[in-house]
């Protein structure tokens, strides 16, 4: 059976892809919420010309791609957990950590990286979405709008607005976090957290027994985290989605000594053709060495690269895997 890929559409100019981050804009204007198919609301951004979530619903991905693969239940009761959530969005990935700290008895430490407070107000301000968690839940999301931070019985959260890039390095360094999301706008639209300098500095912030955690499937982004010293691990697809090969990448760091085998219902190890793709032009790095780049100059830098890489065209090896697994 012919393996799937995922097709890019070409014929856009980089000044069609450009998007800087200072420029996101004050009004909720280019932002249309619509509801998925599991009954949860989700956004469409006109700004990064991307929905927040798929169709298939916003609650079942944030289940199925974070929270599943972070494995709440195996830490040990009473125990804190660190967690970083980086593009907190609507809060679907932090309000689902919470339900689950709290069903399994946790403490939290989380902290957050977010550039835009819109989609969280608009997400608060909606019946649909505040009726879907529990008091303490919505409260705090709530904290995190009114003074970035909050404090209870259970967990003590703190929410740095602005460029991720630049607030990452305002959390102690002595902080080591057992989990962190990465829910960022996709590597094309959004380069500048998806660097090879950004994942390596995510990488550094991992605890022992620490895993990032991200949807993207993207080659650049493997390559970037394994060359940062993770252990890359595939998400494993649902086993009715015949056309997907995987629903997102797992790093695990490699100083711990115990990682986990690969788990056949959540993951596995990249497959021979996950392998080769990490050895085509789709692996060259978004670059970003001062941090402080557009996406037009990210995006230039890899074409250029890219351009100038002896590794096989992806496309060529694509066409190479549909005619030899047939």
């Amino acid at each position: 059976m012919p393996l799937p890929f995922r097709i890019q559409i070409f014929g856009k100019t980089l000044k069609d892809l450009e998007v800087n981050l200072s420029q996101i804009p004050d009004s909720s204007d280019d932002l249309t919420m619509h509801q998925t198919e599991d009954g949860s609301i989700s956004l469409n951004s006109k700004f990064f010309n991307e929905s927040f979530h798929n169709s298939s619903g916003a609650i079942m991905e944030a289940k199925e791609k974070f929270l599943n693969p972070s494995e709440i239940e195996l830490h040990a009761r009473d125990t804190m957990v660190f967690a970083l959530d980086i593009c907190v969005g609507m809060g679907y990935n932090t309000a689902l950590l919470i339900e689950s700290i709290i069903a399994n008895k946790l403490s939290l430490n989380w902290w957050g990286l977010e550039i835009d407070k819109r989609p969280i107000k608009i997400a608060l301000k909606n019946p649909t979405f505040t009726s879907q968690w529990n008091h303490e839940i919505i409260k705090c999301l709530q904290m995190i709008l009114k003074t970035n931070a909050w404090n209870n019985s259970f967990s003590k959260g703190k929410m740095l607005w602005g460029d991720a890039r630049v607030r990452l390095n305002e959390i102690p360094e002595e902080i080591k976090f057992d989990l962190i999301y990465l829910d960022a706008f996709s590597p094309q639209h959004c380069p500048e957290l998806w660097s090879e300098e950004f994942l390596a500095s995510l990488s550094k912030r991992l605890s022992k027994k620490g895993k990032l955690i991200t949807y993207s499937r993207a080659a650049a982004v493997r390559s970037s985290l394994r060359r940062a010293g993770l252990e890359i691990k595939s998400l494993m697809p649902k086993k009715e989605a015949y056309n997907e090969w995987s629903r997102g990448t797992i790093g695990i760091n490699t100083k711990n000594n115990e990682i986990q085998k690969d788990k056949k219902a959540l993951w596995q190890c990249l497959s021979k053709m996950e392998e080769e793709h990490l050895k085509t032009h789709a692996a060259v790095p978004y670059r970003d060495p001062t941090g402080q780049s557009s996406s037009n100059e990210i995006l230039t830098k890899r074409i250029y690269e890219q351009s100038n890489s002896n590794l096989k065209s992806t496309s060529l090896w694509r066409k190479e895997w549909l005619r030899t697994n047939k």
